[in-house]
Parts: C-alpha cells; structure tokens; sequence
C-alpha cells in the first residue's frame, strides 16, 4: 500500500532518548571487586529464571544478573536454562550492592 507521506506523524520528530533509559552493567561490571560462585541448576529451575533468582536473591525480578553473568550460555534466557548448567552467579549480599 502506498501512501503519500501525508498523516498525522509526518511532522512528528523522531528521537531516540528513551534508548538509552536502561544501561546494563557488563558481566565485568557485575563481578569487579566481587568474588563470583558457580552452581549446578537444579531440574525444578529449568527454562525458569525468574525462579532461580527468587532462590538466590529473594527476588524474581532479578533474573538479568544472573543472564548478564552467563550471556554466552543463556542465549535465551528461559530456554536456554538446563538442568544440569554450571553458571556463574553472584552470592546475595554482592547482588544487593548492585541492584
């Protein structure tokens, strides 16, 4: 479908601010200062991050610091999360100094 370049956005602005509202820490960000553990993923957190933070964190929310940590293994971060999985992820009082 054509159009002519005629409607209500045609003299909207374009910006790209909000972009730049999340800046995530690098996985060399997350461990400085910090010493990091590793754990085995148990079957009951499979394709679950949300429930592997809450165990570690007391917060589900907090599933990206674990991600941030693995990115080159959580790809995907729910079904890339298997059974069975060495990661690496921070003790509960280095986490609570980042977030």
């Amino acid at each position: 479908m054509a159009s002519t370049g005629k409607n209500q956005y045609s003299t909207t602005s374009i910006s790209d601010f909000y972009l730049d509202v999340a800046k995530l820490p690098t996985a060399e960000d997350l461990i400085r200062n910090r010493i990091p553990q590793t754990i085995t993923v148990a079957p009951k957190f499979q394709h679950r991050p949300d429930l592997l933070s809450y165990e570690l964190y007391g917060n589900s929310s907090y599933w990206w610091v674990i991600v941030l940590l693995n990115r080159n293994q959580l790809q995907d971060p729910i079904r890339d999360l298997k059974a069975g999985m060495v990661l690496t992820v921070l003790s509960p009082s280095d986490a609570k100094g980042i977030i």
